[in-house]
């Protein structure tokens, strides 16, 4: 940590939230210090002492369009602690699920299993068994348990667990060891691609997003004009839909450099600070670990609470209840995985946006520093704003499944509402937890202070642009699209078959493909976490950036006035 002194080059001391702050201390500590309670995010390194009373003047200004104070860090405690202590509590529980039923299905599927071996052999006339059977078994029970459940309740007519040999051959005789040489393969070329597509996006951001909409323009042409042999009604609508994005790329042409700094500069600051890559990849595996162990209980309170057998045939449908519940851990878990990163990356960049010495190595102290108080502090925060997406999300896939078995005008007006609304509640928890991130408010003071800081500037519409995250997914899908072409070609020339052979070239392509998109859109998760982040530092500290990143701030300024005339706050 740098040792600059608290009162600036000016000899007076720093001004946040319109209030002077006094170090009673009498020390040196840094300005931006996360761990002393009255130091304030909105100070910062004074790069060059005489622009320290031009600032100063500029920060007290009043800001247009509404009452907003600036944030600043919070002492340090435990957020929000009561969706913690629950989310630690299900965790607990889901770890009794498996534990319980898991060891009973298996035994059963197991004791099953020696039985068809032992009639084998007598019809055979000699041989030996393996425990291959039983491994095939049990994921079959887990492929056509998850398939007849949809993800939500099962119906009458899907007791059965194993139906007519419908799974009878969902592996070869190869395919473990052949899946993991296409995952391996496909794993390196992704981390690859996804390495030097952040240096190209830092060079070539504008090229990129000009891309992306010239090709969502090509393909849908391209569907058009393939519809037109096939059906007028998916001709029209290929034709509406080319119509829609053609002005929507005129709408935003204007708007491409600045949409190009914004990346520009979260490329930057997330190459700075690369060590939150690992950060990144070790949430995809922890997320595959909590999948596979959220598999292995689902499947067992299936078999379990629907009394099944070792061959699968269920006499019960399974309870709703239960299996909302089952949902509901799945999708409050994964989301706080992730959101656990997106917190880590908010607090890193908020670091290099005002203290930059303290955010430009690998492994800085900002992304450790970060990442302790997303799973600490503001873990509860994280938990809260989970626990709601994923309450809506699971509640969709209940109506979708119901909707399934019945086909309502009024289950389909519910999932489209569930939808909205959960597409309603996760932008709002984008936003709110960058505050979060960067000064460690709770979630509802995070969520109410970023709404305020965009209605007072006047960036309501501003903040739904997508410009830059359709070049993030349209980068995700060419990685998996390279990444299944080359699996593709490994398995023909290894002469790998997964499943049937007619389906072998698609299994091959798609293994390839959602890997190496996992992976890219993993990485490209970061860049998108940062671009939220310096959107909202860029409209609560445009200052900060202007003294610390002087460059990236006049190309932003500069692309910020011509793309939003009438809401720029200088």
């Amino acid at each position: 940590m740098s040792s600059q002194p608290y009162y600036n080059a000016d000899g007076n001391p720093p001004v946040v939230q319109g209030t002077v702050l006094h170090n009673t201390n009498h020390n040196n500590a840094h300005i931006y210090d996360h761990q002393h309670a009255g130091h304030g995010v909105g100070a910062m390194e004074i790069a060059d002492p005489s622009q320290s009373q031009q600032f100063h003047q500029q920060q007290e200004q009043p800001h247009e369009g509404g009452n907003w104070t600036k944030g600043e860090h919070q002492p340090r405690r435990c957020n929000d602690a009561i969706f913690a202590v629950l989310f630690y509590v299900h965790l607990g529980v889901m770890g009794w699920v498996a534990g319980t039923f898991a060891p009973r299905m298996f035994a059963e599927v197991a004791a099953s299993n020696g039985m068809n071996n032992q009639r084998d052999l007598v019809e055979d006339g000699g041989g030996t068994s393996d425990s291959s059977g039983m491994t095939s078994r049990v994921f079959r029970l887990m492929i056509q348990s998850v398939h007849s459940l949809g993800y939500g309740a099962l119906s009458a007519s899907d007791r059965s667990l194993q139906e007519e040999n419908n799974y009878a051959d969902v592996t070869g005789t190869n395919d473990f060891d052949d899946m993991l040489l296409l995952l391996g393969i496909t794993g390196m070329v992704a981390l690859v691609i996804s390495t030097l597509a952040l240096s190209f996006m830092i060079r070539h951001a504008e090229i990129m997003i000009k891309f992306a909409l010239l090709f969502n323009i090509a393909a849908s042409a391209v569907f058009t004009i393939g519809s037109l042999f096939l059906s007028p009604f998916a001709a029209i609508w290929g034709m509406f839909l080319t119509g829609i994005m053609v002005y929507y790329a005129y709408v935003v042409w204007g708007r491409i450099p600045f949409a190009a700094c914004k990346i520009h500069t979260a490329t930057t600051a997330v190459k700075a600070n690369l060590g939150l890559a690992f950060l990144a990849y070790s949430s995809l595996v922890i997320l595959l670990g909590w999948s596979a162990w959220w598999m292995v209980g689902f499947v067992s309170t299936v078999y379990i609470t629907s009394g099944c057998d070792g061959q699968g045939n269920c006499e019960g449908e399974t309870n709703g209840a239960v299996t909302f519940a089952l949902m509901l851990s799945y999708y409050w878990t994964s989301s706080v995985i992730r959101n656990v990163v997106h917190v880590t990356v908010a607090g890193t960049v908020g670091t290099w946006w005002f203290v930059p010495s303290e955010a430009s190595t690998c492994c800085s102290s900002a992304v450790r520093d970060s990442y302790v108080r997303s799973v600490t502090t503001s873990f509860g925060s994280i938990c809260m704003g989970s626990l709601i997406v994923a309450f809506v999300q699971a509640l969709k896939n209940m109506v979708h499944n119901a909707r399934r078995n019945g086909d309502g005008l009024f289950l389909c007006v519910a999932e489209c509402i569930m939808s909205c609304l959960q597409n309603v509640i996760e932008y709002f928890n984008v936003w709110a937890y960058v505050f979060v991130g960067i000064y460690g408010y709770t979630f509802l003071e995070s969520g109410k202070n970023v709404i305020n800081l965009f209605k007072t500037r006047g960036w309501t519409t501003i903040i739904t642009d997508t410009l830059a995250g359709s070049v993030l997914g349209m980068l995700s899908g060419g990685v998996g699209l390279i990444t299944g072409l080359i699996s593709l070609a490994i398995a023909h020339g290894q002469g790998m078959v997964f499943g049937n052979e007619v389906g072998a070239s698609a299994a091959a392509f798609f293994v390839g493909f959602i890997f190496g998109a996992a992976l890219t859109s993993t990485f490209m998760t970061l860049v998108g976490s940062a671009v939220n982040t310096v959107i909202v530092c860029f409209a609560e500290a445009p200052q900060e950036f202007r003294v610390n990143h002087p460059k990236l701030s006049e190309e932003m300024h500069a692309a910020w006035t011509k793309a939003w005339p009438d809401e720029y706050r200088g």
